[in-house]
């Protein structure tokens, strides 16, 4: 009964620690939070140029709504690796 009790245990432990470091690598990751100098959770084409060069191609097909400024999910799909 001990076994299954704490093999149980650790198992829920170890779910949760998942839960929380996915949580917050989405929230945040460095290289996001790096172009993102004024801190304002979105990434604007003057953030942008400074690390990528003037691509205005590449800044346009990642702003995936059209609102001028790249949220977090928008720069991720951009870098290729998702949220």
């Amino acid at each position: 009964m001990k076994k299954i009790t704490v093999f149980l245990l650790m198992i829920l432990i170890s779910m949760t620690s998942a839960n929380f470091s996915l949580a917050n690598e989405k929230k945040n990751h460095t290289c996001f939070r790096i172009v993102d100098s004024n801190k304002d959770g979105e990434i604007t084409f003057q953030e942008f140029e400074k690390f990528f060069g003037n691509d205005t191609e590449r800044f346009k097909k990642a702003d995936l709504n059209k609102n001028g400024r790249l949220s977090h999910d928008e720069y991720h799909e951009l870098l290729g690796h998702g949220s």
